[in-house]
């Protein structure tokens, strides 16, 4: 009985981790244009944003947020990274997001 609680936990803290394509892509796939020079990111890119932002709430989800970024942006043709950071200001939340890009190291 003691295998299956344990087991139990494991499973629950597994599901809290923001999911690459149901949360983080469907979440920033509005920001797309901002991060490809758009002047003022849309505010269904701010939605998508803020509502990751509350999803992720420790050094794991930032990772897995960061790895699933770290995949799909090198699919979507030239991007600057240096934009990626500025999402959370413009739109006014209270976040950090490295720049991305193929060579980001998300362990840290």
């Amino acid at each position: 009985m003691l295998v299956l609680l344990v087991i139990t936990s494991d499973i629950t803290t597994i599901a809290a981790v923001p999911l690459c394509n149901n949360d983080v892509i469907a979440s920033l796939t509005p920001c797309l244009g901002f991060i490809k020079g758009v002047a003022v990111p849309a505010a269904e890119c701010c939605s998508g944003a803020r509502s990751l932002a509350s999803q992720v709430s420790g050094e794991g989800d930032r990772q897995a947020v960061c790895q699933c970024l770290k995949g799909v942006l090198t699919r979507i043709g030239p991007y600057d990274p240096n934009r990626i950071p500025l999402i959370g200001p413009k739109c006014g939340i209270s976040v950090s997001i490295p720049p991305v890009d193929a060579n980001t190291d998300c362990s840290g």
